[in-house]
C-alpha cells in the first residue's frame, strides 16, 4: 500500500518534462481506450474522421500540453458526452454530434476535455484515491472497523469536491484553448444546459459542478479573455465570419474594444451588417403553391398534430421505462463493475464467462440508450416536419425554381402522412423494447455481481462447477435474447434516422430555393466544407438537381464507405451532416438563427433532461 500510494504521489506530482511519467499515462491510456472502444464501437467514415481530426489539429496548436499524442475518436455512443483518458485520448460520442448546433459547440467540448489532459487531472485523482485507501488500511490495522464507513464517506465526499474543481479548472482552460483557436467558448453553455431543480444532495455527490454555476463561470472566463485579450476577440469573430457564423460573430462585435482595435472592430462589424444586408430577402416574391398544395401541406400538419397528442401516453411511459431502468441499482452497481472490473485470474473458462457477462450488460445500457435517443430523434423528426409544413406555406422562389418547390411540398406531404400512420406502432415497440431493456439488464446484473463476488481470491472462488455451468446457460440465453432486443431497436432506429433525413434534406431543399443570390457563394462554401466537397462540384450538383439538399446528399454519398449494416455508420453520418448542412443554411438566412431551431428543441430536451445516464 504505501509503495501504491508513492507511486501515485510521484505519478501527481512529476514534472512535465519526466519521460517516465509521460511513457506511463501514455500506457494506461492506450490500455483504457481500447477496452472503451471494444465496449461501445467507433463511429468512423471520412467526412467524420475528417471534420473532427480538422477541429483537433486547430485546438492542438493552442494547447499548454504537447508532450502526448492526441487522438480524438468519435464512439458508437447514443448518449449525449465528451471525455479524456491519460494518454491524449478525447472522446466524442455520436450522440453529441447528432444533437450539437455548431462547430464551436463541439469545439468547446474537446477543448475541455484537453483541459483535462492539460491539468494530468487523471494524475491527481488517482494519487488522492490511493491516499484515501491508506487510510482506511491504518484505520483498520489500528483496530477500528467502526471508523472505516465514516471514512469512506469522507473519502468520498473528499474526492467529488475535488472531482468538481477540477471540472471548473478544464472549463478554465479549455475555454481558453478555444479562445486561442477561433471558436466562441460560450457555446459550452449550450452543450451543458441547465438543470435548476438539483437538489441538496445533488449538489453535494455530484462529480460536476452545478450547470447553472457552470455556465456564469464560463461566461465570466469569456469576458475575462476578452479584456485581456482584445485582439483574439477580433480573431474569434474572424473565425466565425469565415465558417458562415455571421450571427455570432456580431454578438462577438456588441462590445467596443478601445484603442486602435475599435476601429478594427467597427469596420468588422460593418462588414458582417453589410453581408446580412446583401443576404436579406427583398420579400416580394409571394408564396409559390396553390392553393391545393397549400391545403395539403396544412392537412399534413393537422395530421401530425393529431398523431402526436395520440401517441404522448405511450411516449410518457416508454420514458417511465427507462427512468426506471436507470434508477435501478441493482443495475448501476451492475454496470459500474462492468465498467472498471479487470481481474487478474488465470482461469480462463471464468474469464471467458465474465467477459461474456459484462459484454451482455454494456449491450443492455447500449440498447436502452438508443431507445432513448430513437424516441428523442421521432419527437424532433415530427416538429421538424411540421416547421417544414410551415416553411413551404410561406416559401416564395423564382418561376424557374417553382418546380423543385412544388415536388419538395408534395415529399413533405408524404413524409407527413407516414410520420403520422407509423408514429403509434413505432412508439409503442419503442416502450416494448424499453422494458425489455430493463427486464434484460435485471437478469444480467445478479450473474455480473456474482461472477466478480467468486472471483475474489482462488481462481473460480465460491463458484462451483454446476453453479458455473448453470450461470453459462443463463449468460447464453440472455444473448440470445439481447440480440433479439437489438436487432428491432436498430430497425426502428434506422426507420427514425432516415425520416429524419428527410426532413432536414426537403429543408434544406426549401432554405436553398429560397436563399437570396447574396446569401448563395457562402452557403455552398460552408455545406461543401460540411460534405467534404468543393463549391464548385456542389454547385454543379445543385444545378443538375436543383434541390440543394438532394446535391449535399449526393455529394456526401459519394465519400461514405458502406457497412452492410441498416443502422450503420453510414446512415448515422448522413443524419449529423445534413442537421448540421440545414443549420448552416439557417445561418446564412437574414440575421441568422435568433436561438434553437424548431426541429432541435424536441429532440434536445428530450435527450439531454429526461434520461440520466448512470455513467
Amino acid at each position: 500500500m504505501r509503495a501504491l500510494i508513492i507511486l501515485a504521489l510521484v505519478a501527481a506530482c512529476a514534472p512535465a518534462s519526466a519521460g517516465v511519467e509521460t511513457d506511463l499515462e501514455q500506457g494506461i491510456g492506450d490500455f483504457l481506450a481500447r477496452g472503451f472502444i471494444a465496449q461501445r464501437g467507433r463511429l468512423s467514415q471520412p467526412p467524420i474522421d475528417e471534420w473532427i481530426a480538422r477541429m483537433g489539429d486547430e485546438l492542438l496548436e493552442h494547447t499548454p500540453r504537447r508532450d502526448l499524442r492526441y487522438r480524438f475518436i468519435v464512439l458508437d455512443s447514443p448518449e449525449a458526452n465528451g471525455f479524456a483518458l491519460p494518454g491524449g485520448w478525447v472522446f466524442l460520442t455520436a450522440g453529441l454530434l447528432e444533437t450539437a448546433r455548431s462547430d464551436d459547440e463541439i469545439a468547446a467540448v474537446m477543448a475541455h476535455e484537453l483541459g483535462h489532459l492539460a491539468d494530468r487531472d487523471f494524475q491527481r485523482m488517482t494519487a488522492r484515491g490511493l491516499l484515501w485507501l491508506g487510510v482506511v488500511e491504518l484505520v483498520r490495522d489500528g483496530g477500528r472497523d467502526d471508523l472505516v464507513p465514516l471514512v469512506q464517506g469522507a473519502a468520498l465526499v473528499n474526492i467529488l469536491r475535488h472531482s468538481r474543481r477540477q471540472e471548473a479548472q478544464a472549463d478554465d482552460v479549455g475555454a481558453a484553448i478555444a479562445w486561442d483557436a477561433g471558436y466562441d467558448p460560450t457555446t459550452l453553455i449550450d452543450f451543458l444546459g441547465t438543470e435548476p431543480g438539483w437538489s441538496y444532495l445533488e449538489t453535494v455527490f455530484a462529480t460536476h459542478p452545478h450547470p447553472g454555476r457552470r455556465g456564469e463561470w464560463i461566461r465570466e472566463r469569456v469576458a475575462q479573455l476578452r479584456a485581456d485579450d482584445p485582439e483574439g476577440a477580433l480573431d474569434v469573430a474572424r473565425s466565425l465570419l469565415r465558417r458562415g457564423r455571421a450571427t455570432q460573430a456580431r454578438r462577438m462585435l456588441e462590445q467596443p474594444l478601445g484603442g486602435a482595435l475599435e476601429v478594427q472592430r467597427v469596420a468588422l462589424l460593418a462588414r458582417v451588417e453589410a453581408l446580412a444586408t446583401e443576404r436579406t430577402r427583398d420579400g416580394s416574391a409571394p408564396a409559390a403553391l396553390s392553393d391545393a398544395e397549400l391545403a395539403a401541406l396544412v392537412s399534413a400538419q393537422a395530421r401530425i398534430d393529431q398523431a402526436r397528442e395520440r401517441d404522448e401516453e405511450t411516449r410518457a411511459e416508454a420514458w417511465r421505462r427507462l427512468r426506471a431502468m436507470w434508477d435501478d441499482a441493482q443495475i448501476e452497481r451492475a454496470l459500474l463493475v462492468a465498467q472498471a472490473f479487470d481481474p487478474e485470474l488465470t482461469d480462463v473458462a471464468y474469464l471467458a464467462l465474465l467477459a461474456q457477462t459484462v459484454d451482455l450488460m454494456h449491450r443492455a445500457a447500449r440498447g436502452g440508450n438508443l431507445v432513448a435517443r430513437t424516441l428523442s430523434l421521432r419527437a424532433g423528426v415530427a416538429v421538424g416536419a411540421r416547421a417544414l409544413a410551415g416553411e413551404l406555406s410561406r416559401a416564395g422562389c423564382a418561376p424557374e425554381e417553382l418546380p423543385v418547390l412544388q415536388a419538395t411540398a408534395a415529399a413533405a406531404v408524404a413524409l407527413s402522412e407516414g410520420i403520422a400512420a407509423e408514429g403509434a406502432v413505432e412508439v409503442s415497440g419503442l416502450a416494448g423494447l424499453a422494458a425489455e431493456y430493463h427486464e434484460a439488464a435485471r437478469m444480467v446484473a445478479p450473474l455480473l455481481l456474482e461472477l466478480a463476488s467468486a472471483g475474489e481470491g482462488d481462481p473460480m472462488g465460491r463458484l462451483v462447477f454446476s453453479r458455473f455451468m448453470i450461470t453459462q446457460a443463463q449468460v447464453t440465453a440472455l444473448a440470445a435474447r439481447i440480440a433479439r432486443l437489438d436487432a428491432a431497436c436498430d430497425t426502428l432506429a434506422a426507420d427514425t434516422w432516415r425520416a429524419a433525413i428527410d426532413v432536414y434534406r426537403l429543408r434544406l431543399n426549401v432554405a436553398g430555393v429560397t436563399a437570396p443570390p447574396g446569401a448563395r457563394p457562402a452557403l455552398l462554401c460552408a455545406l461543401a466544407r460540411r460534405a467534404g466537397s468543393s463549391a464548385g462540384r456542389l454547385k454543379d450538383a445543385w444545378r443538375a438537381t436543383g434541390a440543394l439538399g438532394d446535391a449535399v446528399v449526393d455529394q456526401l454519398a459519394c465519400r461514405l464507405v458502406p457497412d452492410g449494416r441498416e443502422f450503420g455508420s453510414a446512415l448515422r453520418s448522413t443524419q449529423i451532416v445534413i442537421r448540421l448542412s440545414f443549420l448552416d443554411a439557417k445561418e446564412q438566412d437574414a440575421g441568422g438563427p435568433k436561438g434553437k431551431s424548431t426541429c432541435e428543441g424536441a429532440d434536445t430536451v428530450a435527450l439531454r433532461g429526461a434520461v440520466g445516464h448512470p455513467q
